[in-house]
Protein backbone atom coordinates (compact mmCIF):
# COMPACT_ATOMS: atom_id res chain seq x y z
CA UNK A 1 0.00 0.00 0.00
CA UNK A 2 3.05 2.07 0.67
CA UNK A 3 4.02 2.12 -2.27
CA UNK A 4 0.53 3.34 -4.00
CA UNK A 5 0.41 6.21 -1.69
CA UNK A 6 4.22 7.20 -3.18
CA UNK A 7 2.93 6.47 -6.76
CA UNK A 8 0.00 8.73 -6.20
CA UNK A 9 2.13 11.82 -4.68
CA UNK A 10 4.64 11.36 -7.02
CA UNK A 11 1.66 11.94 -9.82
CA UNK A 12 0.52 14.49 -7.92
CA UNK A 13 3.74 16.59 -7.71
CA UNK A 14 4.44 15.96 -11.44
CA UNK A 15 0.82 17.27 -12.75
CA UNK A 16 1.24 20.09 -10.04
CA UNK A 17 4.91 20.74 -12.03
CA UNK A 18 3.36 20.69 -15.47
CA UNK A 19 0.33 23.05 -14.11
CA UNK A 20 2.85 25.79 -12.72
CA UNK A 21 4.77 25.62 -15.98
CA UNK A 22 1.63 25.83 -17.91
CA UNK A 23 0.38 29.35 -15.83
CA UNK A 24 3.87 30.21 -17.00
CA UNK A 25 3.85 29.64 -20.42
CA UNK A 26 0.08 31.13 -20.85
CA UNK A 27 1.16 34.29 -18.93
CA UNK A 28 4.48 34.98 -21.35
CA UNK A 29 2.11 34.01 -24.67
CA UNK A 30 -0.04 37.11 -23.01
CA UNK A 31 2.38 38.94 -21.46
CA UNK A 32 5.06 39.16 -24.09
CA UNK A 33 2.54 38.59 -27.49
CA UNK A 34 4.44 35.29 -28.61
CA UNK A 35 3.46 31.86 -29.45
CA UNK A 36 3.67 29.02 -27.50
CA UNK A 37 6.67 27.46 -28.77
CA UNK A 38 8.25 31.38 -27.80
CA UNK A 39 7.02 31.26 -24.43
CA UNK A 40 8.73 27.33 -24.16
CA UNK A 41 11.99 28.58 -25.31
CA UNK A 42 12.01 30.94 -23.10
CA UNK A 43 11.68 28.62 -19.64
CA UNK A 44 14.03 26.15 -21.75
CA UNK A 45 11.05 23.40 -21.53
CA UNK A 46 12.42 19.83 -22.40
CA UNK A 47 10.78 18.36 -25.36
CA UNK A 48 8.70 15.19 -23.12
CA UNK A 49 7.51 18.21 -21.29
CA UNK A 50 6.57 20.37 -24.64
CA UNK A 51 4.50 17.02 -25.90
CA UNK A 52 2.43 17.06 -22.76
CA UNK A 53 2.09 20.83 -22.31
CA UNK A 54 0.98 21.28 -26.04
CA UNK A 55 -2.11 19.11 -25.18
CA UNK A 56 -2.94 20.99 -22.82
CA UNK A 57 -2.80 24.02 -24.38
Amino acid sequence: MCESVERYGDRRAENARLDNLLDSIKKIMANLKVGAQQAMNVLEVNDSDRAILQKRL
